[in-house]
């Protein structure tokens, strides 16, 4: 008697790539996020922890990981390596949190800009509270919600990172729900698709691009080319073509742009 295929297999979900993409954008989230957070203490402890190494491995080694075309500021899977960024973790927390201030300001960086919105073209300023209020509409539908302790705009890369983590891990859970919620996990991945097309991967890879040529050979640099190696990665698994439109990094706005957000659980 033939046996039910799992609903997973038939519409192509696989559990261990999930897991891979959930693990590697939270590494990329954690690998730019601010010191004070206590993300020192969280890489350091990578370095013992498996997953994030077999989950690099697991994609460089898929075919279907990699884009027909690379744009301009993209990099290849070979650089969506862990231990290059790990090797170059500062020695002490204090260390961290003096290269980061170097790389993006005791503020705000207009080198090196960290939110989506800075990277849209200044003439446009409607364009950029458009922007702001999608990524928003897009955190509330799926109950993204942060932290008090460090209030941060929508806008900002490390959020943008998170919340793809947090997506990929809500379709797995759809997919392992009794009985399974495919219909809830088509949702997700629809969600991921739009997210990722319409705001990370036209902004995220020029901003790795200033990273590194403003950290040229350190930490951050490492952390850039991580960032420039998953993201095209992440294009070709969900199908989608190179962005047409490079950002353009604009000086950042002041601080009452910034909204009362909270940082994710």
């Amino acid at each position: 008697m033939a046996t039910d295929i799992p609903i997973h297999e038939k519409i192509g979900f696989d559990p261990a790539v999930n897991r891979a993409r959930q693990s590697l954008y939270r590494f990329a989230a954690l690998s730019l996020a601010d010191p004070r957070s206590g993300s020192w203490q969280q890489l350091h402890k990578l370095r013992e922890d498996t997953l994030i190494f077999e989950s690099a491995t697991l994609l460089r080694g898929m075919e279907t990981a990699v884009p027909e075309k690379l744009s301009a500021r993209e990099r290849p899977l070979t650089d969506l390596d862990p231990t290059s960024v790990l090797a170059l973790l500062p020695a002490s927390p204090k260390g961290l949190n003096r290269a980061y201030e170097q790389v993006f300001g005791l503020l705000a960086s207009s080198a090196c800009p960290s939110y989506e919105t800075e990277h849209i073209n200044d003439k446009f300023t409607f364009q950029r509270s458009q922007t702001l209020a999608d990524i928003s509409g897009f955190y509330a539908a799926f109950g993204f919600t942060t932290s008090l302790a460090h209030p941060e705009r929508h806008d900002h890369i490390v959020l943008e990172l998170e919340f793809m983590a947090l997506l990929v891990g809500l379709e797995r859970l759809a997919f392992e729900h009794t009985p399974p919620q495919p219909d809830r996990g088509r949702t997700c991945r629809h969600a991921q698709k739009r997210f990722l097309t319409e705001h990370l991967a036209w902004w995220a890879t020029g901003f790795a691009k200033l990273l590194i040529k403003e950290d040229t050979t350190g930490y951050f640099a490492a952390a850039g080319k991580f960032l420039a190696a998953l993201i095209p990665a992440e294009r070709a698994l969900a199908d989608i073509p190179a962005p047409q439109t490079p950002s353009q990094a604009t000086p950042p706005e002041g601080p009452d742009a910034c909204l009362n957000c909270l940082r994710p659980t």
